[in-house]
């Protein structure tokens, strides 16, 4: 496992986490935006690691913890979606 698959576990964990917290306390929006932020990094950071074709199967960790923590967020809360990429439009 190198640099780029370490980094993009350590984003989706903490991508994890804000979404963890933000469900805790759904009025607290900047926690779903650190989350899917994080989550984000770690998917590019994960894509880099497949690009540079590195060994072991962690790398896919942070692509799956996106769609599926998207799919969560679209399934239960679908017009915060809506919300937060108005959010990232401005």
């Amino acid at each position: 496992m190198k640099n780029l698959s370490r980094w993009s576990i350590v984003f989706a964990v903490i991508g994890t986490a804000a979404f963890g917290c933000y469900f805790v306390n759904p009025k607290a929006f900047d926690f779903l935006i650190f989350g899917f932020g994080s989550l984000l990094l770690g998917l590019i950071l994960s894509f880099g690691a497949m690009f540079k074709n590195e060994k072991g199967k962690t790398k896919f960790l942070a692509v799956a913890v996106f769609f599926l923590f998207g799919f969560f967020l679209v399934w239960n809360e679908p017009f915060q979606v809506i919300r937060l990429l108005t959010w990232m439009r401005n």
